[in-house]
């Protein structure tokens, strides 16, 4: 059996497949995002009235920031977030794999189980005792997948 790959952060290998790389995307907008963690966050505000934050999301300085600003509760999530943010987090990677030197990488895992290893993150991730859902390393290997069929 392959050995699983665990990834997460700068320090670890595979960090390439985390949505904190600096590896940006273009939407269907035309618009640059430096990160999936950017675009991902930004989608969680909805509508015109939101626009001016959205744009604060995609210009935050870091991955990080970008989180942060999309963390908050000041301002209403979309009220279909629960029921989109997985595929929009699919959107996001799909474009991100797409362009070749990350689809190369991403091809590189072949069948290797992929866990985001984050202590703190059980829905994404593993979490901190290995029980959380792993939600991000599902969805990566589903775009592997279809990457594999192309």
């Amino acid at each position: 059996m392959s050995q699983p790959i665990y990834f997460f952060s700068k320090a670890n290998e595979w960090f390439e497949l985390s949505n904190f790389y600096p590896f940006g995307l273009i939407d269907d907008d035309g618009l640059y995002w430096p990160t999936v963690e950017h675009y991902f966050q930004a989608m969680k505000f909805l509508g015109k009235e939101y626009q001016d934050y959205r744009e604060k999301i995609r210009q935050a300085l870091s991955p990080g920031n970008a989180k942060k600003l999309g963390q908050t509760r000041e301002l209403p999530l979309r009220t279909d977030w629960e029921q989109v943010k997985e595929d929009i987090m699919l959107i996001a990677l799909r474009k991100k794999f797409s362009y070749a030197k990350m689809k190369q990488i991403l091809l590189a895992t072949e069948n290797r189980h992929l866990y985001e290893n984050s202590p703190y993150d059980y829905y994404w991730g593993i979490g901190k005792d290995h029980t959380g859902k792993n939600r991000l390393g599902e969805l990566l290997m589903q775009v592997r997948k279809e990457l594999f069929l192309t």
